[in-house]
C-alpha cells in the first residue's frame, strides 16, 4: 500500500546518513581493537583493560556529540540529500529516534571489536543474531499491531540494539574479570 511504500522510502532515505555513522563506529572499533589485541597478546592485562575502557568512553562521547548534532541537523541533512517531500517528515522522525539510540549502536560495535581482539568472535555473532531476530519481531509488532509506522521501526531497532549492547557489556565485564589474576 501507499503508506507502507512511504515508510520504506523514509527508512531507505535515511540509510546514506546512518551508514556513515556505522562506518565511523566500526572503523574506530577496529582501530581500538588493534591496541587491545596487542596488550592482550603481550599479557599486559592492566593496560589492555585501560585501552578497552578508554575506547568505550571515547566512543560514548563521540556518539553523544554525533547524536546531538544529528538531532539538531537531521531534517536539514535530509533536505540537503534531496529526500522526497512525501517521506521527508517520516525520514526525519526515523532519524530523531535513531540518533537517540546512537550510543547503543556505538557501544555494541566497539564491544564487538573488543571481543574480536580477545579472540572471542562468536560472542558478538550471537548477540547480532539475537538483536536481528528480536528487531524483526519488534518491527512486526510495532508496525503492524501497534500501528507505530516509521517510529515503530526506529524504536524496534533502538530497543534491540540497546538490549544487545547492555548484555554485551555485561559479558565483556565478566570476561575481563576472569583476567584479573593473570
Amino acid at each position: 500500500t501507499r503508506r507502507f511504500s512511504v515508510l520504506l522510502a523514509a527508512v531507505g532515505a535515511s540509510y546514506a546518513l546512518t551508514n556513515i555513522f556505522i562506518c565511523v563506529d566500526i572503523g574506530g572499533g577496529i582501530g581500538a581493537s588493534v591496541i587491545v589485541s596487542r596488550y592482550f597478546g603481550a599479557k599486559e592485562y592492566g593496560r589492555m583493560k585501560t585501552a578497552v575502557f578508554t575506547a568505550l568512553l571515547s566512543f560514548l562521547g563521540i556518539s553523544l556529540v554525533l547524536g546531538i548534532a544529528g538531532l539538531i541537523l537531521g531534517k536539514q541533512i535530509m533536505i540537503w540529500l534531496n529526500t522526497p517531500a512525501d517521506c521527508l517528515d517520516m525520514a526525519s522522525e526515523y532519524l530523531r529516534i535513531y540518533f537517540l539510540g546512537l550510543p547503543f549502536l556505538f557501544m555494541y560495535n566497539v564491544l564487538s571489536a573488543m571481543f574480536n581482539a580477545l579472540g572471542k568472535s562468536r560472542i558478538p555473532l550471537y548477540f547480532l543474531i539475537f538483536s536481528s531476530i528480536f528487531n524483526v519481531i519488534l518491527d512486526i509488532i510495532m508496525v503492524t499491531k501497534m500501528d507505530m509506522g516509521v517510529a515503530g521501526v526506529a524504536w524496534a531497532t533502538l530497543i534491540a540494539q540497546g538490549i544487545s549492547a547492555v548484555l554485551s557489556f555485561g559479558v565483556l565485564l565478566k570476561n575481563l574479570k576472569g583476567l584479573e589474576g593473570k
